[in-house]
């Protein structure tokens, strides 16, 4: 596998840059991107080899927008990897939690730690485009009365305060990520594929496509509804099948395509397993 340049959403140090690192190893040229936009956007125009997108976690649920993001610009996923995630309030040297005034991070992580936030009393909290980048920002300014929510490795790296520790609404939490790539690319021992399907609008549409699913000993593992785009009518079902046969698994999708409005294969992969 060439893991030459990998596009990430965010900084060095971020959760994304994480898990670049578990899935390719440090031998890497990260590219950081200011949204999942402009990840997909490098993939589609060829500047770089790979992108990392977080598709799920644990506490904040699913980033639907990123399923339109992979479909909108024919990206392949071509494996996926889970990072257990632990957040701190962190600040300047000396900056104490009656000091901080205003948190700042990316949404999901602001998301994932709700019950601590709802906590304090007059902090104003601002939606920023990076946990890393949010870490650099204070330090740039100095201010004693931001603070940031941010993982360990924000820490380690940027050598910030840890004013509150394991603020996570569930103290077991997760991300879940996607490598994707442009073009054809063939996965060795692939047991796991994602999918995107309209059903028919007929009454028991759906029913009948899970249950070729069933016959062909396929496991779902995920199924989420996303809405369509100036439809109010029908969803898209974005299915996450895992499968021991290869063959099981295009027989299934054959007679799925037969039921279906319309049917889209994102990737064939490995799974990967979550260790926390």
């Amino acid at each position: 596998m060439r893991n030459e340049n990998i596009a990430i959403q965010g900084s060095i140090a971020s959760f994304h840059d994480q898990a670049a690192k578990k899935f390719f190893g440090n031998d890497i040229n990260i590219i950081e991107c200011g949204s999942f936009r402009e990840v997909c956007e490098r993939l589609s125009k060829n500047q770089v080899d790979y992108g990392i997108i977080a598709i799920e976690n644990k506490v904040a649920g699913t980033i639907l927008l990123n399923y339109q993001l992979i479909e909108h610009y024919v990206l392949n996923i071509i494996g996926e990897t889970y990072l257990p995630v632990e957040l701190f309030l962190l600040g300047n040297e000396g900056v104490t939690l009656n000091d901080v005034q205003e948190i700042i991070s990316h949404p999901m992580a602001l998301g994932q730690c709700q019950d601590f936030l709802s906590g304090l009393e007059d902090v104003k909290i601002t939606e920023y485009k990076d946990t890393a980048e949010s870490a650099k920002l204070i330090i740039k300014n100095q201010d004693k009365h931001v603070a940031v929510i941010a993982g360990g490795s924000v820490v380690e790296h940027y050598g910030l305060n840890k004013i509150s520790e394991n603020i996570c609404d569930e103290k077991v939490n997760f991300t879940r990520f996607y490598i994707m790539t442009k073009g054809n690319y063939n996965v060795e021992h692939p047991n796991k594929a994602s999918v995107n399907l309209i059903s028919q609008s007929a009454i028991g549409s759906l029913s009948e496509i899970l249950l070729v699913f069933k016959k062909y000993q396929i496991n779902l593992t995920k199924i989420q509804s996303v809405p369509i785009p100036n439809n109010t009518e029908q969803y898209i079902f974005h299915l996450d099948l895992e499968f021991t046969d290869r063959n099981d698994l295009e027989l299934a999708l054959d007679a799925v395509k037969i039921l279906a409005q319309q049917l889209k294969v994102l990737g064939i992969y490995r799974s990967a397993k979550l260790i926390v």
